[in-house]
């Protein structure tokens, strides 16, 4: 049941509750009681006026005084005074002439008055209730009773909705205080349980991100050792030299090494920060792919390697030219280190209905399957196939997967069964409708 229907059905539980309440209290102040006597004295009244009319006055009296003394009415005329003999009322009437209905008295007391149908000049049977036969409770407590039912009733209710919102509250506090473990254990189907089923998903991504970021940070400090101790052991071997050359040369390349660690790592917080905007724009995708692969194969050529793209029909993207060249080189060139000498790199792509496939094939030994889920994570590398020598840092694969997962793509990676690694970035075709 959704928190809406249960708001709306307590309001109306509320009112129901409430209306009882004043109805029982109603019974407890003695309208019931009135009730129930007004209609056996107006029952006695149409007994009394056919005895009148028909055997007159004695044989009225006569039954009148047959009644139990507790419910035997008293018979007055227009001016009060009783037509019986015997005990009067113990309180007289508030109004004369005498007026049919119901007459309260300020001290507690109600005279019920029924007038005799068809009986001229006019009688009237008149029946006194005291408040022990009203079981009337005195106003000062009916309010307090009331307001009390209210609260409790009023109570029940905040309790029930606002108890699960308690329990997403207490988890809250738990992770501000450093437990990223905490999780919202509620069932149901309704707001409040769509909200805990976001919020532990929102606190498992925090928790990712912060993980990733420490192992981010050790992996940095990690890389940046091995060139930073290069440097120092080439600038001591320069002091020491006669001739520095070899030594500047290989300070250089550690230098190199270096900038491209620091610009990677650049380009990979202002993605994941979303410092980076896209810059979307309708492009040719086939002729992006022609421009990459040729500058690929000139690149390849020196480790007798080539890059192929397979058949291209013309499709045009809404994406960041600049961005998403960028990513699809990265996966080229990683393909390029690990496809054998002599072998090529196979582009490919494949549009459906409404997204394109471009996949990346290379001839290499392929990845552990246990390692394909980290591919592009930072840093990632696999033993097996793909070591240091092969250069790079493992920064080119996670660079592609914030671009294209920022073009709300998605990149995937697989052995082939003919041998090596398949990578495949998958593309909306349609622009998102604004």
């Amino acid at each position: 049941m959704s928190l809406f229907l249960r708001i709306f059905l307590s309001f109306w539980l509320a009112a129901i509750l409430l209306a009882a309440s004043f109805f029982l209290l109603g019974k407890f102040s003695g309208a019931e009681a009135i009730e129930r006597h007004e209609a056996i004295l107006k029952a006695q009244a149409d007994i009394v006026a056919t005895l009148w009319l028909n055997n007159g006055k004695r044989a009225t009296m006569h039954w009148l005084a047959a009644l139990p003394l507790l419910e035997r009415p008293q018979l007055v005329n227009q001016q009060g005074k009783s037509r019986m003999r015997g005990p009067r009322m113990k309180r007289n009437l508030p109004l004369k002439p005498v007026q049919p209905g119901i007459h309260r008295n300020k001290n507690g007391h109600v005279m019920i008055v029924v007038t005799l149908p068809e009986v001229t000049p006019a009688l009237f049977l008149v029946r006194q209730l005291g408040p022990q036969q009203l079981h009337r409770m005195p106003m000062i407590y009916l309010l307090p009773l009331a307001l009390i039912i209210i609260s409790l009733v009023s109570y029940f209710l905040a309790s029930v909705l606002t108890k699960r919102i308690r329990q997403l509250r207490s988890t809250v506090q738990v992770i501000a205080d450093g437990d990223l473990s905490a999780r919202v254990t509620l069932k149901g189907t309704d707001e409040v349980s769509a909200l805990a089923t976001d919020f532990n998903r929102m606190a498992d991504r925090i928790n990712e991100m912060l993980t990733s970021q420490r192992q981010l940070v050790s992996d940095v400090s990690h890389e940046l050792r091995s060139p930073l101790a290069r440097l120092r052991i080439a600038l001591e071997l320069a002091e020491r030299a006669d001739n520095p050359v070899t030594s500047l040369q290989r300070i250089e390349k550690e230098a190199d090494e270096l900038e491209s660690l620091v610009t990677g790592l650049l380009s990979l917080a202002r993605i994941e920060s979303g410092q980076s905007q896209l810059e979307k724009q309708t492009l040719s995708l086939c002729e992006l792919l022609k421009l990459i692969v040729e500058d690929a194969n000139f690149e390849g050529q020196a480790m007798q390697r080539q890059v192929e793209l397979m058949h291209c029909d013309s499709i045009t993207l809404f994406a960041d030219p600049v961005m998403l060249r960028s990513a699809i080189e990265n996966v080229i060139r990683n393909a390029l280190h690990y496809t054998p000498p002599d072998s090529q790199v196979l582009v490919s792509v494949l549009q459906t209905q409404n997204s394109v496939n471009i996949s990346v094939d290379d001839q290499g030994e392929g990845v552990p399957p246990q390692a394909l889920v980290r591919l592009f994570e930072p840093f990632a590398r696999v033993a097996e196939a793909r070591d240091r020598l092969s250069g790079g840092y493992g920064l080119g694969l996670a660079i592609t997967g914030k671009v294209i997962q920022a073009h709300n793509g998605k990149v995937t990676a697989e052995n082939r069964k003919e041998g090596g690694l398949r990578v495949t970035l998958s593309l909306p075709l349609n622009p998102p409708e604004l």
